[in-house]
């Protein structure tokens, strides 16, 4: 059995069936005999002047003696043309032979800039067309040899072993130098790319199948109301369910309680419907109608809400303001008097889709009971799998908080780390430390978000404009017409307040630091914080802290 570089590819890549490349991975690791070494998807780049050139090679086979053969895969239908054999995109084709040569040659020049005193390295080709019959070898580009296609892909590897053979083990440290040059200066941005697409391709095939059959359930009016833990595809189920009403025609009310989440799901939806927090769309309704709405005395006032019930009562509710739906994300965070306020802008019988998650109630607010306010009984929907934490970021939550859920998400990701500090004025410097790192591992500035566990204007970040050499984007307040604003910089920081329903590739936790009787409300806050990572998270924890004893003692 041949060996596999990286370890964990094939495990990545199997969870996604659709992938062409992936049966012929296993028939290389099964076929292959343990005197090779297989590289899938090997990205290379080459530094030259200001410019990085990025290319792909879908195989690299190596045998004992550093020899190489380079694999490209063109799966479909193809056409021999008079420049050489083409596969044709929608807004391009490529020549297979041609991106084999470049990237030949590109290896080539950075495997020499790596190592000056032994710059010799032998690379040999083959093309794979597994989908496609080749009528001209010669008038599509290439030799006879150095081609595999439809009449002859069940022996792909009996060809490799042919052209490359096994080899003698080097003497002269030259197979050495080939593994470690495409173990460690290939492999890495192509991991995270991986790792970031295939979890995002695996994620929304589960939740598709998962919406299909809440889809399926017949009721009039509908009224559901989901229980769903974080990464179970609550908001995904949402837009799924938006849609179907979108296509009845219904008028649709979409309600959550966090600015960030609402801003989101308005940019996805558009003007087909109202999207909106439930303190905006009571502002926005009595703004409309001359009446009053003080947000100051929201915390003061213990009669707050009555009191906007009777000013929102003093006024005709038209039906410009009447919906047909209503979706509630977030609604662990409602509040029992927000629901009968919202009842008053819908129409009867209208269709109501409620989705919570008590694991994440952060406020601590007791539940809203529905059944006792509307006219109809809802059916209650209990699911606790997690589709969007990879299994190693998901195992780690589960041994770590006290709180359960299924691994719905067979995708390994790049795991935990625990960075430990002293005093609070440590932390950006780690957190730039921890950047560094991401973004040598292939991490883009986009993929990276930093979340405090704490009040956003109470952690140290909230003052600063740079963490070491990258500038920081920050919510700041908003305009005069309800706006947000950030500052301008690279790397996004927020709380894990404002971030919650939405997710990232990889989340730097800090401020983990609770003190007195937060205890519990600090575990409903890590859960909520470390389920936004679906491919690595890092946390920054106070090491005098007895909570944090847990992290600094776990054990991958």
């Amino acid at each position: 059995m041949a060996y596999l570089i990286p370890s964990d590819l094939s495990q990545l890549f199997l969870s996604d069936p659709h992938n062409p490349e992936i049966p012929v991975l296993k028939m290389l690791g099964d076929e292959l005999p343990d005197d090779y070494t297989v590289f899938h998807g090997v990205h290379w780049s080459l530094e030259y002047q200001k410019w990085t050139h990025f290319g792909e090679i879908d195989f690299v086979i190596l045998n004992q003696s550093g020899k190489v053969l380079v694999i490209e895969q063109k799966n479909g239908p193809l056409e021999e043309t008079k420049d050489g054999l083409v596969k044709r995109y929608t807004t391009q084709e490529k020549n297979p032979v041609q991106q084999l040569n470049r990237s030949i040659n590109k290896v080539q020049d950075k495997f020499k800039k790596a190592n000056p005193q032994h710059s010799r390295i032998e690379i040999d080709y083959l093309v794979y067309c597994p989908d496609y019959k080749v009528k001209n070898a010669n008038a599509a580009g290439v030799g006879k040899n150095r081609i595999v296609d439809a009449n002859s892909k069940n022996i792909l590897a009996k060809k490799i072993e042919k052209i490359l053979g096994k080899g003698e083990k080097s003497t002269d440290g030259q197979y050495e130098r080939v593994r470690k040059f495409f173990s460690q200066t290939f492999h890495l941005v192509p991991d995270i790319h991986s790792h970031i697409t295939s979890q995002e391709i695996a994620f929304k095939r589960h939740i598709g199948e998962h919406a299909r059959i809440l889809m399926d359930l017949e009721m009039q009016p509908f009224r559901l109301k989901i229980n769903g833990n974080a990464g179970s595809g609550k908001s995904q189920f949402a837009r799924e369910y938006f849609d179907r009403e979108l296509r009845q025609n219904h008028k649709i009310l979409m309600l959550c309680f966090n600015r960030p989440l609402s801003d989101q799901l308005r940019q996805s939806i558009g003007t087909a419907g109202t999207v909106n927090t439930f303190l905006e769309f009571c502002g926005e309704f009595l703004h409309s109608v001359g009446g009053k709405f003080n947000y100051e005395k929201m915390q003061s006032n213990q009669n707050f809400w009555k009191d906007v019930m009777d000013e929102i009562m003093n006024f005709e509710i038209t039906d410009d303001w009447k919906y047909d739906s209503l979706i509630v994300d977030e609604g662990q965070d409602f509040e029992q008097d927000w629901f009968e306020i919202i009842q008053l802008f819908l129409h009867d019988n209208a269709n109501i889709l409620w989705l919570e998650d008590i694991d994440q109630n952060l406020y601590g607010k007791p539940p809203v009971k529905l059944n006792n306010l509307v006219d109809r009984q809802f059916v209650g929907y209990q699911y606790q799998v997690n589709y969007r934490s990879p299994e190693s970021i998901a195992r780690f939550i589960l041994q770590t908080l006290p709180f359960e859920f299924e691994l719905g998400n067979k995708l390994l990701g790049l795991g935990v780390k625990i960075h430990a500090y002293n005093e609070t004025s440590e932390q950006p410097s780690l957190v730039s430390n921890i950047v560094k790192k991401l973004m040598k591992d292939g991490f883009a500035y986009h993929q990276i978000i930093v979340l405090a566990c704490c009040g956003l204007k109470r952690s140290v970040f909230y003052s600063l404009d740079r963490v070491g050499n990258v500038s920081l984007r920050k919510f700041t307040g908003y305009n005069n017409t309800g706006q947000q604003l950030y500052s301008t910089g690279d790397l996004k920081f927020d709380s894990v307040y404002r971030y919650k329903g939405l997710e990232m590739p990889a989340v730097i936790l800090v401020d983990v630091d609770p003190v007195g009787n937060r205890i519990d409300n600090f575990n409903s806050l890590l859960y909520c914080g470390m389920t936004r990572a679906t491919v690595r998270l890092e946390m920054v924890v106070k090491k005098q802290n007895p909570f944090n004893k847990r992290f600094l003692n776990w054990k991958p």
